[in-house]
């Protein structure tokens, strides 16, 4: 569903009133922003420190909730990772009917373009949550989710929103190391939906978490090894599961040390982050923790 430049994420809450203007952005506009959105009606504009959303009138409710959940995403960026989004401005755009990017199954990230030594920036193109088509959807998701509920476009908001944050940690390293686009896809967009799952709405950590577990313990198969070391077969739901397995094992705190890690590659990561076990020994935990039910409780 996305390349490797497509990310998804959502959030939820709710903010100060808004501050409505015509669209004036701080960054190079994103291709959302050379046109009207469907309907002809003017985009209008919410301006934070490190992005801007892009709505149309009537829906500055969903722009609200889209700040809020940027904002929390922000502050998880913060408490789990360290580091704030600090050289990256992202253009967030509501949709309110659907587009070729921006659907019902469907959501762009366009990230990044850098634009000086400091400062990169990128969009998100996504349907708001209260659109029509968004509303009267009975789609499930691969999770059990129902695309309809808030909670579904928050995750699919922070996912979309988080890896700005991989992003940063990657570049506070001093020493260099393995190129975040270089690690396997299960890690990429794996971590990239832990993340919405676990940090962006209590429905989400509770419900949602609950769901990749049951996902996780009726498919056994879909993480092996060694050949020549470990392979998930879903990138989403499978990598998500295996960094939950991760965090049960090694601590949440597993991640960020993956990102920082100073190795050439990320397997050269993964094996100093998780000694003394070999990959097959990472495979039989892993197992015994489908057996257990998948338990999503991570480690401080």
């Amino acid at each position: 569903m996305r390349s490797p430049l497509r990310w998804g994420l959502v959030v939820l809450g709710i903010a100060a009133p808004l501050t409505v203007q015509q669209s004036l952005a701080m960054d190079p506009p994103g291709p959302a922003a050379l046109a009207a959105p469907s309907g002809g009606a003017p985009w209008l504009e919410l301006t934070k420190a490190h992005y801007s959303v892009f709505y149309t009138r009537g829906y500055e409710g969903d722009a609200r909730l889209i700040e809020h959940w940027a904002d929390d995403a922000e502050r998880v960026m913060m408490s789990k990772y360290g580091v704030t989004p600090a050289h990256h401005r992202m253009s967030i755009y509501l949709h309110p009917a659907p587009t070729h990017d921006a659907n019902v199954d469907n959501a762009l990230n366009r990230c990044c373009t850098r634009v000086s030594d400091s400062l990169a920036t990128g969009t998100i193109d996504m349907l708001a949550p209260s659109s029509p088509a968004l509303q009267s959807a009975h789609a499930i998701s691969s999770l059990g989710m129902r695309k309809s509920s808030p909670d579904y476009s928050a995750k699919v908001f922070v996912s979309e929103y988080i890896p700005i944050a991989h992003y940063e940690v990657q570049r506070s390293r001093a020493a260099g190391g393995w190129s975040y686009y270089d690690a396997p896809n299960w890690f990429v967009q794996g971590l990239q939906e832990y993340d919405a799952i676990f940090h962006s709405t209590a429905g989400n950590r509770d419900s949602t978490s609950r769901l990749l577990s049951r996902w996780a313990v009726g498919h056994p198969d879909v993480v092996s090894c060694c050949t020549p070391d470990l392979a998930i077969q879903d990138d989403y739901n499978g990598g998500a599961a295996f960094l939950a397995f991760l965090a049960a094992q090694f601590g949440e705190g597993i991640h960020g040390r993956l990102l920082r890690s100073t190795a050439p590659t990320f397997f050269e990561a993964l094996t100093s982050e998780t000694r003394p076990y070999s990959r097959e020994q990472l495979l039989a935990l892993f197992q015994a923790w489908l057996q257990h039910g998948a338990r999503t409780d991570a480690k401080p």
